[in-house]
Order: structure tokens, then C-alpha cells, then sequence
């Protein structure tokens, strides 16, 4: 029986081979964005999850008061001495405490003198010893309970092994061999680590052991520092406590704790360590954050293009079956049974879905490379090893066969026989059901053509908005902690020789994508309050074009400038009620100095246009020990021509001065482009599933009009006969799908209007969501609907009637 029912789909499929193609190639592309995109999800939702004990792990954040009940700062790192206190404070609900640390510097250097291999490294740390007894970073060599139980010593991961002691470093002694930190500090390898997982918020090449620290900070660690943050601090929790048993006594905690000068400021709150990648957007995180809404979004998207291909599956099964009214007469007539027939209609539906799913598997593992590179992730397809995902595909398999195949199967195996045999042909049931079908299609599509409109433009929106300063042509060269301390002066005397360079500064952070906080008590203020601050060296506002609007900019004339004067933006003089004219000469107040305001530049976005302009001290920092802490890049612009030539000649200058360092520089536009990763990568996703959207949907409207075409292909030629032109044929044919379509445009509009608008919302600066979109949504539908069908319908249109007709 089996067998027979087996057979019967096969010569079914076989005799139908422009409808079977469509079905179940439309029905693949549709599971293969809905896998692709399951997969990058789900790779998403499982960051830090590998850890053991990632449910009782937590980061503690640091929020710091402004005016008007925000928040200033929004700190997802911590003072030294945080982590030790609370573990001391609370040992019946703290087990351990863990830091990390990198000076906050974007590279630090190491060499390995033995091969004079020397780099900038950007994920050196520094770690609390038992780091292993709260996460689980896998070591290939040594052993966990000691490798940094010393000071001076370090862990590598295998790619750093690979990249300092060569390939075949396994052969090689690297356990007790030293690496220069900084060009001052040999730290000793005592373990080898794996490598980073990418399902991390963070990712590591080395960690250093935290009491190696001492000989940086004077032989001491600032453990009497409450003020400055620079440590991101984990918690793990005993078994058993609740997260909100430790929350409710922080601010107690604070109150004993921090200096009393700024403690009622301070607001500590705890993160789940899983809950970080996907919900974090503090300051200072280690690395840059996805968010939850792109993953709502993506999921949606998967679920709505995976939508439209089942409507496709289910809707052509339902049409096709109708032609196959005349079998079910003779099966019946023959003795055949009505579960039998359902039976039969039901294995060729589930075989097709079968299909369809093997298909969408095989070209998944063609695609993943690709995939992987798109996405910057590492996955890997393999059902066999993992049964759940397996079991899950079986399940969606059956389900889908069941669902397109029972409707049909139940309406034809109604039929009576000599109903069917006398018209040799069934009713068209189920008309209605496919017209609601394929308009939930098209709602769907013209949903995801009008969100990637409305995504593209609110990106490119954030890219090309005026930030109000330069950033094309600017060379920005990390100098934290680097001899460059002694040598700026010098070094940017000489490269300003050249022609092509126009300006030099310094300054603390990567202007438009970070920036640092200070507190500053204004003339009117009854108290300091914390500001955003960037700490900055002269020339400052004409390296990046910065609009003074009143006062002066600091001046290597005025020596004093240094102690005695501030610059602000407009920003923070509109919160201090002051015109910017208003603003100069007014004092501040740092507690042992005393100074002015000598100069108010025009707002412009320091940090990325995710977030409004807040205020901003410009603040200068001209002391040598600068470079250890306060300025961490130098900017140099510079013109663009024979860009490669200018490069040169500052790499050459860098290593007259300072040789044996690596020279390191990247530029400031480019940079700052990586602030938008999020959107760009959700604009192109969403463009790319809107065109597969309406690839399925025309596919699905293809098999469709071939339906409806080949069920009206005599009363065409009739039409024909009597004087009908292609054309009037083709407007005939197509008018009930451009009603639909006229339907759904007017359902998607104000969904998509609302969703839009509500995910818009979240951004700082957004864009409106025009009309015109809609319309080109609608328009796009229309024209590829009307291809689609005009395709078919030309093709039926000049067959010669008189060979449609002869049966008749």
C-alpha cells in the first residue's frame, strides 16, 4: 500500500513538473532564510551561556546622577576597590569577585625580545587570580589554580602562541618563556589558553595576572581611589541567592563605601551575565553591544518570509489538487475509501515538504561560508549533532505536509462520483481561502519592502548627518602609555614639515564615539556635578573644524590656560542658562583650583548620534603623565592626496623617535563607521529577505496565474476567437490579483506605519517615515505581480485557439 502511494506521488509530481518546481523550490528558499536566520538568533541568545555558572554571575554598573533626574554617566566599570569590598561586605551572598583591566587603552604593546616580534595588542587584560573560579576560559596548558597566582605573569591564547613563537609553537617551549609589556615590564607565560569563544561580550589574547599591576601604579594599587572606574567587575553569587537580595543593599553599600563628596550621586545596580550582549548600551563597555530589538526584528523577519512560503505551499497544493477531481471519481467508483484518499493526498503533500526541507539543507551548508563572513560568526550545520534541532526539523516537515495536504484532502475526498464523472471536472472550492492566502502574502511583503525603505534611510541618516566637526582625513595614531610623552612636541613639529599635513592634537578618546567624565561645579551650582569630559591638547578646534561660537580657544601663549581655563560647549552653557557671549569669564570650581571660562565651541557629537548632545568640558591636559591615562590618541589631518606618501613619512618620523614601537594608525571616518554596524547589518538583512520575500511571492503567483490560466485556457482562446487582444486578455486575468494586492496595501500600511515608528523611537535622532514609501512598496508588489502573470498568461495567450478548442 505504502509503496503504491508512493508511486502514485512520484508520477503525480513528475506529471506536473512546472507546479512540483515551483512549490517546492518557492517553499525551500523560504525554509533556507527562515534556518539562516534561526541560526544567527540563536547564536545571539546564547552569548556567555558556555559558562557553568553563568546564572549566578552578574556585572555590576555604575550610574552616576545628573541634573533633572538623568543620569551622567551610565558606567559599565567600576573603581578598584569595588570588588574586594563587596565580597567583604556581603560574604554570606558573594562568593568571588573578578576584574579586568586595560588602562582603558585601545593597544598596549608586547614583544618577544627572542624574535624581536613586537605589536600593539587590543585585548591584553589584567585579571584577579581567580578568574577561573567564576568563568570558564579553557586552558590548553597549564594549570587554572596557579597561573596567576604570582605577580609578572601572563596567558596567552593558542592564536598569540601562533603569532609570537610561529606555527609549530606546540614544539616549542612557551611555558616560562617572558614577553616585554610596554616596552618596561617582562611578564612570564604560565598557561596557554584557548581561544576566545565569539559567543562572548568579550573577546581576550592575554590575561595578566592583577598583581603585576603594583610596579605600574607606584608599588601599589589605587585601592584608596572610590572616584575612578576603570575596572569592569563581575560577581558571583552563592547558590541560592536572588540577585534583588544583594541589589536592595548597594545603596547602603554606597553610602558606607564612596566618598561622602560625591557618594549621594552614585547609583550601583547589577547585570546577569547573559543578559550583557543583547542589553547592555552603558558606557565604556569592553566591546560594542548588539541589541534585542534587531533580534525581535530578525526574527520576525524569518518568521514572516517563512510565513509567505508556506501560504505559497499550502496554496498551490490546494489549486493543483482540484485538476485531480476526476482521479478521485475513478478511485472511488473502483471501491476506494475516503481515508484512503486523504491518506494519499496527505504522503504527497508531506513528501513534497520533505523535499522541499532536504533541499533547504543542502544549499544551507553551500551557503554557510558565506554566511559566516557576512555575519562575523563561526557556525556550523550539522543536524546529526543536534537531535533536538533534528527532531524539530521532522516535526516542521510533517506539520507543513499535513497542513497544505489536509484541506485538500478532505474536500475532494467529499466528492461524489458521479458528480465528478458527469463534469469531469470539481467545483473550485476553496477559492476564497486562496484569495486570503495570498493577501496576507503580499501584506507581508509590502511590510518588509517599506521597512528596508525606512531602515536604509535611518542609516544612512546616522552616517551622513552633520557631526559638526572634520572627520575625513583625519590620522588617528593610539599613544597611550607610549615614550610619546616625551617626544609630542617634537614629533608634531616635525611631521607639521610636510605639506600634506594641516594639523596635530592630542586627545583622550576617539572623537564622535566616546568620551570620558569629570565633575565640575559651575558659578551658580551649589555642588560639583559630574560632566562628560574630553581631555585635549592645543589645536584642537582646527584639527577637526570645530565652530567657536564665543571667547578663545586655549593658546601655548597662555600658560596658564592649563590650571585656570575651561572650554565648554553650548550645550552645557544652555544648561547653566547662559548665552554663549554670557558664558565667558564665569568660574569653576574644582575644590583646590579655581578658574574660568575662556571659550564656548557649537555643539557637535562627541559620542555616536545613537544619543543626544549632553554637555561637554573641553579640558586640557598638557602634563607628560598625560599619556599614561588622560590622552590616548593623537589626530593628525592631513590632505588627500598621495595619502601613502603622507603615511610614510609619519611612520618614518614615529620610528626616528621612538623606534622599535610599532607604528599604529587608522582612520577617524572609517572608524566611526563602525558605530552603525548594528543598522547596516539589520538594513541589509532586511533588504536582502524583502527581495526573497517577493521572489517566493512571484513564484507562488506564478504557479497560481499557471493555475488559473491553464483552468481558463479555453474560455482565452474563445476570447481570442471573438477579437480579444493579448492585452485585454492579460488585464482580464490579472484583475483579481490587483485587487488583492489593492487589499493588502491597505492593511500593511498602518501596521507598518506603527511598527516603524515604534522601533524609530528608539534613536535619538530619527528620520520621518515618508509617504512615498508606501507607494514604491505598492508599486513593487504591483509591477512584479503583473510580470508575473503577464509571463504566463502571454504564453497561454498565443497557443492557437484551435488546439485548445479541438476537444470541444
Amino acid at each position: 500500500m505504502i509503496k503504491n502511494y508512493l508511486l502514485t506521488t512520484i508520477r503525480h509530481l513528475l506529471r506536473n513538473r512546472l507546479f512540483s518546481l515551483i512549490n517546492i523550490s518557492g517553499f525551500a528558499l523560504g525554509i533556507i532564510c527562515f534556518f539562516l536566520i534561526y541560526i544567527y538568533v540563536s547564536d545571539e541568545l546564547s552569548y556567555d551561556q558556555y559558562h557553568s555558572k553563568a546564572d549566578r554571575i552578574y556585572r555590576i554598573k555604575e550610574f552616576f546622577k545628573g541634573e533633572g533626574g538623568t543620569y551622567a554617566e551610565r558606567s559599565s566599570s567600576l573603581p578598584f576597590p569595588v570588588a574586594e569590598a563587596i565580597v567583604g561586605e556581603f560574604p554570606n551572598l558573594v562568593e568571588e569577585g573578578v576584574r579586568f583591566f586595560n588602562f582603558q587603552a585601545p593597544m598596549l604593546s608586547v614583544e618577544y625580545e627572542a624574535t624581536e616580534k613586537a605589536f600593539n595588542e587590543k585585548r591584553f587584560f589584567f585579571v584577579d587570580e581567580n578568574y577561573y573560579k567564576v568563568f570558564d576560559f579553557e586552558l590548553a596548558q597549564g594549570n587554572p589554580e596557579n597561573a596567576l597566582a604570582k605577580p609578572n605573569t601572563v596567558l596567552i591564547t593558542e592564536n598569540i602562541a601562533k603569532k609570537y613563537f610561529g606555527e609549530n609553537w606546540q614544539q616549542e617551549k612557551v611555558i616560562g618563556e617572558s614577553i616585554k609589556f610596554q616596552g618596561e615590564y617582562d611578564l612570564m607565560i604560565t598557561g596557554i589558553l584557548k581561544d576566545a569563544r565569539l559567543d562572548s561580550h568579550f573577546q581576550y589574547d592575554f590575561l595578566a595576572s592583577f598583581s603585576s599591576l603594583k610596579p605600574m601604579f607606584g608599588g601599589h594599587l589605587p585601592h584608596n581611589n572610590w572616584y575612578w572606574n576603570p575596572c569592569w567587575t563581575y560577581l558571583l553569587l552563592k547558590e541560592g541567592v536572588d540577585a534583588n537580595q544583594l541589589e536592595y543593599q548597594l545603596p547602603a553599600f554606597v553610602n558606607k563605601a564612596f566618598d561622602k563628596e560625591f557618594n549621594a550621586s552614585i547609583v550601583l545596580g547589577l547585570q546577569q551575565l547573559t543578559d550583557i550582549h543583547l542589553n547592555s548600551d552603558l558606557d565604556f563597555e569592553i566591546q560594542p553591544n548588539s541589541n534585542i530589538s534587531s533580534i525581535y526584528i530578525f526574527a520576525g523577519i524569518a518568521i514572516f518570509v517563512l510565513l509567505i512560503a508556506c501560504i505559497n505551499f499550502v496554496n498551490l497544493s490546494t489549486a493543483t489538487s482540484i485538476q485531480r477531481a476526476k482521479e478521485v471519481g475513478i478511485r472511488k467508483t473502483l471501491g476506494g475509501r475516503k481515508h484512503q484518499l486523504v491518506f494519499q493526498f496527505l504522503t504527497e503533500s508531506v513528501l513534497m515538504s520533505a523535499f522541499s526541507v532536504f533541499l533547504a539543507i543542502v544549499s544551507i551548508s553551500l551557503i554557510m561560508p558565506w554566511f559566516n563572513t557576512f555575519t562575523g560568526k563561526a557556525e556550523e550545520i550539522n543536524l546529526l549533532n543536534e537531535p533536538v534541532l533534528l527532531m524539530g526539523v521532522i516535526i516542521f516537515t510533517v506539520c507543513i505536509g499535513v497542513i497544505s495536504g489536509f484541506y485538500p484532502a478532505m474536500i475532494l475526498s467529499s466528492f461524489k462520483p458521479i458528480t465528478i464523472l458527469k463534469s469531469l471536472k470539481a467545483d473550485n472550492k476553496g477559492a476564497i481561502f486562496r484569495k486570503l492566502l495570498v493577501t496576507l502574502q503580499f501584506v507581508v511583503s509590502i511590510i518588509l519592502i517599506i521597512g528596508t525603505f525606512v531602515a536604509i534611510k535611518q542609516l544612512r541618516y546616522l552616517q551622513s548627518t552633520d557631526t559638526g566637526f572634520q572627520q575625513e582625513n583625519i590620522v588617528m595614531v593610539p599613544v597611550l602609555r607610549t615614550p610619546m610623552a616625551d617626544f609630542y612636541e617634537t614629533y608634531k613639529e616635525e611631521v607639521l614639515k610636510h605639506n600634506s599635513v594641516k594639523s596635530v592634537t592630542a586627545l583622550e578618546e576617539i572623537l564622535g564615539a566616546k568620551h570620558q567624565g569629570g565633575n565640575y561645579q559651575f558659578e551658580g551650582m551649589t555642588e560639583s556635578q559630574l560632566f562628560s569630559r574630553l581631555c585635549i591638547r592645543h589645536d584642537f578646534l582646527e584639527t577637526f573644524d570645530i565652530n567657536l561660537l564665543a571667547g578663545r580657544a586655549y593658546s601655548m601663549d597662555m600658560k596658564q590656560d592649563h590650571t585656570y581655563s575651561l572650554m565648554i560647549n553650548k550645550k552645557l552653557a544652555e544648561t547653566q542658562g547662559w548665552l554663549p557671549e554670557e558664558a565667558i569669564g564665569k568660574s569653576f570650581d574644582l575644590g583646590k583650583v579655581k578658574g574660568n571660562v575662556i571659550g564656548v565651541v557649537d555643539d557637535f557629537h562627541f559620542t555616536s548620534r545613537h544619543k543626544p548632545i549632553t554637555p561637554l568640558v573641553l579640558d586640557l591636559d598638557v602634563r607628560p603623565g598625560a599619556f599614561n591615562l588622560f590622552i590616548k590618541y593623537m589626530a593628525i589631518r592631513v590632505d588627500d592626496q598621495d595619502m601613502a606618501k603622507t603615511l610614510g613619512y609619519l611612520q618614518n618620523e614615529w620610528e626616528k623617535i621612538i623606534p622599535g614601537r610599532p607604528f599604529e594608525y587608522f582612520f577617524l571616518d572609517q572608524n566611526l563607521q563602525q558605530l552603525y554596524e548594528s543598522e547596516e547589518k539589520l538594513s541589509s538583512i532586511a533588504g536582502i529577505f524583502a527581495i526573497i520575500a517577493i521572489i517566493v511571492a512571484s513564484l507562488g503567483l506564478l504557479g497560481l496565474s499557471a493555475y488559473m490560466t491553464e483552468q481558463r485556457k479555453k474560455e482565452i482562446s474563445i476570447r481570442k476567437v471573438l477579437g480579444s487582444s493579448i492585452w485585454q486578455v492579460i488585464i482580464l486575468l490579472s484583475g483579481n490579483f490587483m485587487n488583492l494586492i489593492l487589499i493588502a496595501f491597505v492593511i500593511a500600511c498602518p501596521l507598518a506605519y506603527f511598527g516603524l515608528d515604534f522601533w524609530l523611537n528608539q534613536f535619538a535622532y530619527r528620520v520621518d517615515i515618508e509617504f512615498i514609501y508606501f507607494v514604491y512598496a505598492g508599486l513593487a508588489v504591483l509591477f512584479f505581480a503583473f510580470l508575473t502573470i503577464s509571463v504566463q498568461t502571454i504564453r497561454t495567450a498565443y497557443i492557437n485557439p484551435a488546439y485548445m478548442l479541438k476537444d470541444d
